[in-house]
């Protein structure tokens, strides 16, 4: 088999720079285009190693991590040893998921894959080894942008994750507890008294209420004389809202016995508050089922 090795390192050049760019893309880390290209440089030197018997000491473990290292180091700087280690991780992480992803691919679409101077190759009919590298320039960015979704999604959702926590809710001798949201934003209140609202999916609640109060938020028929609501018609609220994207409506909201949030490690009380009833989903991915407003949040102190 031949291996030509411009070819390896020009495709290594492009590989690596990707996998350092996604990086600093990750780690929110200023850098510069040529500090990039240059560590990509220094990495698809290294790929030329294993081309050259003369060289092969160079690829042993050790020998990898330090030209990882290095790699990092010229990419993206060195601002603390902290702060070094999560740029290396991450660049491991974002490595080991695009490499692990083109194998698995490759070897889904072909089969008994060999890895020979840096290139994937196989020996079974239909890629062949070469079309290896067509399939390498092909798949690589495919299974790169797929990779830079998902680690933007997770941290995402781990920034999401800072702003959730468990609420419980007492109405009557019924209790309910969820996952809320604090929403600092939410400046929903009743305009008589002031009482400030949050809001809760209706599914979540349609359990401890009666029949009849359901049916009027599936509805909205606020006006519905013949529902007997007995003592829970002094619990309901009708409150005007208007959000960011609707032109707004009225919201059934109720008064619930109490409501304790999970904060700081221990549950906090609070009694002035409403409950809007929501029809709808909150949450796309089910992740919380109520929103909070701040006021149901101890006071910091």
């Amino acid at each position: 088999m031949v291996v030509y090795a411009d070819a390896v390192f020009l495709l290594n050049l492009c590989i690596d720079f990707l996998l350092l760019w996604l990086t600093t893309v990750i780690r929110r880390q200023r850098t510069s285009f040529w500090r990039i290209l240059s560590a990509a440089f220094l990495g698809a030197c290294f790929a030329l190693a294993h081309l050259f018997q003369s060289l092969l000491p160079l690829t042993t473990l050790l020998g990898k991590l330090i030209f990882s290292l290095v790699m990092v180091w010229v990419a993206m700087g060195f601002k603390g040893p902290v702060s070094f280690l999560r740029n290396l991780g991450v660049f491991y992480l974002i490595s080991f998921i695009t490499g692990g992803g083109m194998f698995a691919l490759h070897y889904f679409l072909s089969g008994n894959p060999e890895l020979t101077g840096g290139v994937i190759a196989t020996d079974s009919s239909g890629w062949g080894i070469s079309v290896s590298w067509i399939f390498i320039l092909l798949a690589f960015p495919m299974v790169w942008l797929y990779a830079r979704a998902g680690l933007q999604t997770l941290e995402e959702r781990q920034g999401v994750n800072r702003y959730l926590t468990k609420v419980r809710i007492q109405l009557e001798e019924s209790r309910l507890e969820c996952t809320g949201l604090i929403d600092t934003g939410n400046q929903l209140r009743d305009p008589i008294t002031r009482t400030p609202v949050m809001m809760v999916e209706l599914r979540e609640m349609e359990e401890v209420l009666p029949r009849e109060i359901v049916t009027m938020v599936k509805t909205q028929n606020w006006l519905n004389k013949s529902a007997d609501l007995g003592g829970w018609a002094l619990r309901i609220r009708l409150v005007p809202f208007r959000g960011a994207a609707s032109k707004g409506g009225i919201l059934l909201a109720i008064k619930p016995d109490r409501v304790d949030v999970w904060q700081k490690n221990k549950w906090y009380q609070t009694e002035q508050v409403l409950i809007g009833l929501d029809q709808g989903q909150l949450s796309s991915d089910g992740t919380y089922h109520a929103i909070l407003h701040p006021a149901c949040l101890p006071v910091a102190g």
